[in-house]
């Protein structure tokens, strides 16, 4: 005998979203931030009212989403990471960049590319292979004004997996910003992003407040 509430007119299995999914990680990632940062400076803490808040923000959401076909978008996203935005040469987005890549991806950028759109082919910067102090392999960034940062190689290696990055051999091995990593960056830009935490908003908000 079939449940008497499989029939029920709205609701529906939800789907896979990796914009849903990111930005579920980006407000866990602010809250975990919070609390430490109030421990440290002795503030009162409220981490499990702020997780409950969450919760129920996500609940509702979700209710009101069931009561709503799913959408052909949401059928056929990308998931992050997956290399789809490589394969069709669409710019990445912002928020589909994990954290600590996405920090370094901004640093790179800024440095490297500069503010002005659309970005100018003068525009220069790359990365040379280096070991870090411990012995591990990494990366430091040697940017078109002199400014120098050491990477780490498995904060580098996601953006190599997403396209923002390119290796070249030629006079040596290094890593330049790929022409999907520059056209993402500059849709960054054109958005009125300014810094890494810009446009992953938990609530979908692309707009910078």
């Amino acid at each position: 005998m079939p449940r008497l509430d499989s029939k029920r007119p709205g609701g529906h299995k939800p789907v896979k979203n990796p914009h849903r999914t990111t930005a579920f990680r980006e407000a866990a990632r602010d809250m975990v931030h919070k609390d430490r940062y109030d421990r440290r400076a002795g503030m009162s803490v409220d981490t499990a009212g702020a997780i409950t808040r969450a919760l129920e923000r996500a609940y509702v959401q979700g209710f009101l989403d069931a009561q709503e076909p799913p959408s052909a978008t949401n059928r056929s996203a990308p998931m992050a990471g997956g290399g789809s935005s490589a394969s069709s040469g669409e710019p990445v987005e912002w928020i589909l960049i994990p954290p600590r890549p996405r920090d370094a991806f901004w640093t790179i950028c800024l440095f490297a590319l500069g503010r002005e759109t659309p970005i100018t082919e003068k525009a220069s910067g790359h990365l040379v292979a280096v070991q870090t102090p411990s012995g591990r392999p990494g990366w430091r960034l040697v940017s078109r004004n002199g400014f120098e940062k050491p990477l780490g190689h498995a904060t580098i290696l996601p953006l190599l997996k997403l396209g923002l990055l390119d290796p070249e051999y030629e006079p040596d091995r290094r890593l330049v910003i790929s022409e999907l990593g520059r056209a993402t960056w500059q849709r960054f830009v054109e958005r009125g992003g300014q810094f890494p935490e810009d446009l992953t908003s938990p609530s979908g908000n692309e707009e910078v407040p």
